[in-house]
């Protein structure tokens, strides 16, 4: 799948104390914690340091919170934290929230640092684009990350012949290999022992129930979504240009696309449109909330969505659930909260939670 013709990152923050026990992070690196971090006063920071001295998780120094009993969550790898995190960073790692049992540990696998770097198009909004973004994180494949612009169409027809992302774009041996389509991108991947071991994902499982799930939502968070992507300072929106391509090429329901798109129809109607969609915020927001208590009960646990451990399920589910996090007042069941901020970490991609409109 892709993003096609007519087809965007902050870190998570820490909720306000109000939010609270339901929603706390399972773990914040060196993002907005650090800034908590450096806010606090000395005798706190040196505190949370002397804590981390003597608490450790696989060899791995975590500050501990005043409160007891909490532990680094089972899904982070030693290795992958010691990867990320600068020396000093390593000390401020926070911990909340109690761990998860050892049996849920994703394991990661070494780094893989390729001498030629694969390059990956994409935008950053596009789920399809997330997929690969993800799947790369999670086997721990250092790549590239080229945001184009969302009205560039020369780059991706001088690479594929058509406007599409992702792209995958990488020297292999003597071959340069260039191709679209996430799950095919993924598979090259996953089935090359040059990139870490094979198989790293179950195979998707064709789970009914989230994809009903899926069906249910889609026409809302299109009223919610696109809206937002306009106003949040994603990278392929940086310029009038790129937003007015979106705007013309993605409806907002009950619109068809053939009807958005007639000359007739007008660009102001559909700018005003967007407005009306972010203006039903309000009355869609419970909604929605009520559907993300039925998602929190459908996920296996706080690392992956379906029995069995990390499959292409939590590849797609993950990818399409993201653009929720740029939603303001969505309220996220605690198990759901903490698969989206674990996997984020783990697969090295920010969500938005930190630049909600």
């Amino acid at each position: 799948a892709t993003c096609g013709h007519n087809v965007g990152a902050a870190p998570p923050l820490l909720p306000s104390a109000t939010a609270s026990e339901r929603c706390t992070p399972r773990i914040l690196l060196s993002m907005a914690p650090v800034a908590s971090l450096r806010a606090a006063t000395t005798q706190q920071k040196t505190s949370l340091i002397s804590k981390s001295r003597d608490s450790k998780v696989a060899g791995v120094p975590v500050a501990l919170p005043a409160k007891s009993g909490h532990r680094l969550p089972a899904c982070y790898s030693a290795k992958r934290l010691t990867t990320r995190m600068g020396s000093t960073d390593r000390n401020l790692v926070v911990a909340h929230s109690a761990a998860i049992s050892i049996t849920e540990r994703i394991s990661q696998p070494p780094r893989v640092v390729p001498d030629s770097l694969p390059r990956v198009y994409v935008y950053d909004h596009c789920p399809f684009c997330v997929r690969v973004r993800l799947a790369l994180g999670l086997k721990n494949i250092k790549h590239e990350v080229a945001f184009m612009a969302n009205d560039d169409k020369k780059t991706p027809t001088a690479l594929v012949g058509k406007k599409i992302a992702p792209i995958l774009e990488m020297e292999k041996g003597f071959d340069k290999v260039v191709m679209g389509e996430s799950m095919d991108i993924i598979a090259l991947f996953d089935s090359d022992p040059a990139f870490g071991p094979t198989n790293f994902f179950k195979p998707a499982s064709g789970r009914a129930d989230i994809k009903a799930w899926q069906k249910s939502v889609k026409d809302d968070l299109r009223i919610l979504h696109r809206p937002r992507y306009m106003q949040a300072a994603l990278p392929e929106f940086q310029q009038r240009d790129s937003r007015e391509y979106f705007v013309f090429g993605h409806p907002v329901p009950p619109y068809e696309k053939a009807d958005w798109k007639a000359d007739e129809f007008g660009h102001l109607k559909r700018w005003r449109l967007y407005d009306e969609a972010l203006a039903q915020t309000d009355a869609l927001l419970p909604k929605i909330n009520a559907k993300l208590i039925e998602l929190d009960a459908m996920i296996a646990s706080e690392c992956y969505c379906t029995e069995g451990g990390l499959s292409l399920d939590d590849v797609d589910l993950w990818a399409r659930l993201r653009s929720m996090t740029l939603v303001k007042g969505l309220v996220w069941p605690p198990k759901l909260r903490a698969y989206m901020e674990n996997l984020s970490v783990l697969g090295d991609v920010p969500l938005y939670f930190g630049m909600q409109v």
